[in-house]
């Protein structure tokens, strides 16, 4: 019989708005609103710059709440790490690839393994859920073509870290 010795883990997680996410949308419809009121009752030359503010913020508050729905999904394949951005369950954008010679950690948030790049400055790519039931991760990794380390904030479940550790045995952390 053929055995198929592929490591391959699938995940996605839903991003939940933070605070400051809801509070910035607030921000952006209000401002939009008032500049759409003093735009309509001033009179001479401030009106048309407040007009075209209102518009401004206006289109920046229409895509800023239609982005709502966003998704992370992370494929690991044979020690390949790639996660990627879904927006409204319709766009698809690769965010990062990752293989298994580039990372250096992988440790939950919080620990003394993690703490250790907490004051180092790295490019940072969020891509965790912002949720209570998600336990959040840092994986630390070089980047070949840039020369330089990043960290990225993520959010797996035990079977990827179980798949990560399969490629990456003494930089999983768990």
């Amino acid at each position: 019989m053929f055995e198929n010795n592929d490591t391959f883990v699938e995940d996605a997680v839903k991003v939940v708005e933070t605070p400051a996410v809801k509070a910035k949308k607030r921000g952006l419809l209000a401002a939009t609103i008032l500049f759409l009121l003093a735009g309509m009752s001033f009179v001479g030359p401030v009106k048309p710059v407040l007009c075209v503010l209102s518009v401004i913020f206006g289109i920046i508050t229409i895509i800023e709440m239609t982005n709502r729905n966003i998704e992370y999904e992370y494929d690991y394949t044979n020690g390949s790490l790639e996660i990627a951005k879904i927006i409204d369950n319709s766009k698809r954008k690769s965010i990062v690839t990752i293989e298994p010679a580039q990372i250096k950690l992988v440790a939950a948030v919080g620990t003394n393994e993690s703490l250790r790049f907490d004051h180092v400055k790295l490019k940072i790519l969020d891509c965790s859920a912002h949720s209570d039931e998600h336990k959040d991760y840092i994986l630390v990794a070089h980047s070949e073509v840039k020369g330089n380390d990043f960290k990225v904030i993520f959010s797996p479940s035990d079977k990827l870290l179980e798949a990560m550790a399969k490629y990456n045995k003494n930089e999983v952390y768990r």
